[in-house]
């Protein structure tokens, strides 16, 4: 019994460790990238300072909740400060990093957009450049015959010019259509969404990016504070982690460092 807790106990312990470890890098990836974008005049030095700071702040939760007794009170309240605005700093470099992510396809779909209808614009109008040729020659009475053929000759060269223009932009809306259907494909499923709940789509995407924000630097700083609690227990308790799972959901076993001296 007390070597199957111990085995629970290493497993869970490696599995927080894994978990804290793969959002803190994803979320810190996520933000660091967002900053260099927002300050490019300087993305290096923006991404090795993010990188500390995200560094830092990991390293300071553990640091406070380990020796949170011992930590003077004008130092405690900085950290911990410092801890929560470094979590806002990183929740809005993911928000930024999200947001332009977007925006490039939104960008790029509502591009293709406006090519295709000044495409179709286009088109409409060679196409009436052409009736009205075709009108004025018709408009011809028939006992000006020989000057009837005359213009309808000069003008065939202008009218087969029309068509083959024409018969570019079709081809190229065809093509724009197919982009504008692989563009739609990747943003496909919020815009969908938006249209099942009456909503306009980008109303969804901010949404949607504020709930990844509200829980992915938390999530990361509360898994890190698991994390030292999971091994502050199994310090304290080594030998008897039975003790542990005993007590889990009953009165929870001490976990707190007590002064000496």
């Amino acid at each position: 019994m007390v070597s199957q807790a111990l085995k629970m106990s290493r497993v869970y312990t490696g599995l927080l460790a894994i978990a804290a470890l793969l959002i803190s890098v994803t979320g810190a990836s996520f933000s660091i990238a967002g900053l260099a974008k927002l300050f490019s005049g300087a993305a290096a030095s923006v991404a090795f300072m993010a990188a500390s700071l995200e560094f830092a702040k990991l390293v300071v939760t553990g640091f406070l909740y380990r020796y949170w007794g011992h930590i003077p009170r004008l130092m405690r309240g900085y950290l911990t400060a410092a801890v929560v605005i470094l979590m806002a700093i990183t929740s809005m470099g993911i928000y930024g990093y999200l947001s332009a992510a977007y925006q490039q396809s939104s960008m790029r779909m509502q591009t293709q957009q406006l090519q295709l209808a000044a495409l179709e614009a286009e088109n409409q109008r060679v196409q009436g450049q052409l009736g009205d040729l075709q009108k004025f020659t018709s408009s011809i009475p028939d006992k000006f015959i020989s000057k009837k053929l005359q213009f309808r000759r000069q003008s065939d060269a202008e009218a087969s010019a029309l068509r083959g223009r024409s018969n570019e932009i079709l081809t190229q809306i065809e093509g724009l259509k197919i982009e504008l259907l692989n563009t739609q494909a990747k943003i496909g499923p919020i815009i969908y969404f938006a249209k099942a709940v009456g909503a306009d789509p980008e109303h969804c995407v901010q949404w949607l990016i504020f709930l990844f924000v509200l829980v992915f630097d938390p999530l990361a700083v509360c898994l890190i504070f698991s994390l030292n609690l999971a091994i502050r227990l199994r310090e304290k308790y080594r030998g008897n982690e039975a003790r542990i799972s005993a007590h889990a959901m009953t009165t929870p076993v001490d976990h707190r460092f007590k002064k000496t001296g």
